[in-house]
This record gives structure tokens, sequence and C-alpha cells, in this order.
């Protein structure tokens, strides 16, 4: 009796050991990766994966950077076409996608293979944004692994810049010269576009020469302008997104037109001469008659009374 009750007890624990072993069969997959997982599906088989942890490697390379340089949630990332590169390491992955958010634009990039490296150029978001970044895995025993990068910045597109060189000030213009200046960009591909002004009020206002040309200078016949010191040119540049100007490092003279001097109008006076005889006769006749009348009045006054 003795003997059968301990059969019955390692029976039962024989039992017991079989939902144990199936529980340790379904525990998921734990990563070790230091980004977030956003998901993760039990795998059917955990000795698949025993030999081999999945581990993805995010970088970046641009035109002028082909070194893989690693990305971390939070980071700025610059460059022209700058290029994102997933890679997982296990031979385990049968799929691939990585997918960029910038939600600021709005735009959404993403790529989707059957491969382990996939490779996407941010250019395509049409602006500079900062960033959601998610790459997810298919594993080959059913799993799903996604891994997401947060507030990544990503800038594929640079201010363009010019710089005047001719006039640069103190010139003295009074002909057809040329305007000349340069311009550059880091995005190689970009066109650029150039508006020529000129001011002669010391840079308070300005008039357009020409726009949107693709040439560095410009024939200027200034002629016919008012010569004056107070000259200056300004030449701004866009690329199609951003835009940035540059002046005369200092005003100079230009045009052939001299401005005469004002004066205010005066009133003409004239100086008396004398007075002319025959008034003076006439005035002394005057005088003469008044006198001989006043006399006459006089006797006769007296005569009478």
């Amino acid at each position: 009796m003795k003997n059968k009750t301990k059969s019955n007890i390692r029976d039962w624990k024989g039992l017991l050991l079989i939902p144990l072993l199936l529980l340790s069969i379904a525990l998921p997959i734990v990563s070790f990766s230091s980004e977030r997982i956003t998901h993760t599906v039990t795998p059917v088989n955990q000795y698949l994966l025993s030999a081999e942890t999945p581990y993805l490697n995010l970088t970046y390379t641009s035109r002028t950077n082909s070194t893989d340089t690693p990305v971390h949630s939070g980071d700025t990332l610059a460059g022209d076409h700058l290029t994102l590169k997933a890679e997982w390491s296990s031979s385990y992955v049968n799929a691939s996608r990585l997918e960029v958010d910038a939600p600021a634009i709005p735009a959404v990039l993403a790529i989707e293979d059957n491969l382990t490296t996939l490779e996407l150029d941010t250019r395509a978001l049409g602006n500079n944004a900062t960033c959601t970044i998610t790459s997810t895995a298919w594993l080959s025993n059913g799993s799903v692994l996604s891994f997401e990068y947060t507030n990544v910045y990503i800038g594929n597109y640079f201010v363009p810049k010019v710089i005047v060189l001719t006039p640069n000030g103190n010139e003295s213009w009074i002909s057809v010269h040329n305007i000349t200046w340069i311009g550059s960009d880091q995005n190689v591909d970009d066109t650029l576009l150039y508006d020529v002004l000129y001011s002669s009020n010391s840079g308070a206002s300005f008039e357009s020469l020409v726009s949107s040309t693709n040439k560095t200078w410009f024939e200027w016949d200034c002629t016919n302008l008012i010569n004056t010191d107070t000259y200056l040119i300004e030449v701004r540049v866009r690329d199609g997104i951003y835009f940035s100007s540059d002046r005369s490092d200092g005003m100079f003279t230009a045009g052939t037109i001299i401005t005469p001097t004002t004066t205010s109008p005066t009133t003409p006076t004239t100086t008396p001469t004398g007075l002319e005889p025959r008034i003076i006769a006439f005035i002394a006749i005057l005088l003469i008659s008044s006198g001989v009348m006043a006399l006459v009045v006089y006797y006769a006054a007296r005569k009478w009374f």
C-alpha cells in the first residue's frame, strides 16, 4: 500500500512537469536592445532562436559622409541625401520594414522587402523635420520585432548662401558695369535662382534690376541715373525652400545726371534814383498856386470885414 502511494505521487509530479515545460517554451523572446520594443509576438519555437538573438543596427550616411553612423533616439542627423540603413543581424529574419514618420510636414516614407537590410533616402520627405523611425522584422518562427527611435531630427535641406563681389563699396560707376556675385548650397542638386536689386538712398528702399536669373552676373547700365554716392546692391538667392541675401559692404557712386543746385527765389528790389523833373515842376507850381490863392483869400477877407 505504501509503495502504491509513492508511485501515485511520482505520477502526479510527472504530470505537473508537463505544463511547466510548455510554459517555459511559450515564454517570449527577450530583446537586449537599448531602444524601445513596440510589440513582440510569442515565438512558436524558442530553440530556433537560441543560437542567434535578432539584433538591429540602425545607421545613416550622406553624400558627404559615407561612414555608417549609429542612430539613437533624440539625435540630430544632417546631410545631403541622408540615407537610413536598418540592418538585422539574424539569419532568421524573413522580411523587414523601415518607416520614417514626420507629422509636422506631414510625410511618411516606408520601404518593405524580404531582406535583412533596408536603405531609405530621407530627402524624399521634402523638408527638414523631427521624425519617428520604426524598424520591424518578421522572423521565421512567426515572431515580429519592432524597434522605435523617437525625436530624431532629420535635416536634408540647407540654406543657400550668396556673396556680392562687385560693387562692394567706394566704386564710381558712370557707364555699363557688371554686378557679380557667387552662390553656394550644400544640396548639390538644387537649382539656385537670384534676384538683383539696387538702392539709391543708402538702403532705405530697393528697386529690382532682374528676377529669377540663374547667372552670377548682371550687366547694369547706370548712365541715366542721378549721380550720388548712396548706392547699394542686394542679391537674394533661393533654392525652392530656403533663401538668403547679401549686400554691398559699403556704398558706391553711380549715375551721370548731375542735379542742379537749387536756390530760393528772391524778389528784385529797386533803389530810387531821384524824381523826374516834370514831377518836380508840377509840385512847385502846385505849391506856388496854393500860396497865391491863400493871399487872395486873405486880402479879400480884410476888405470886406
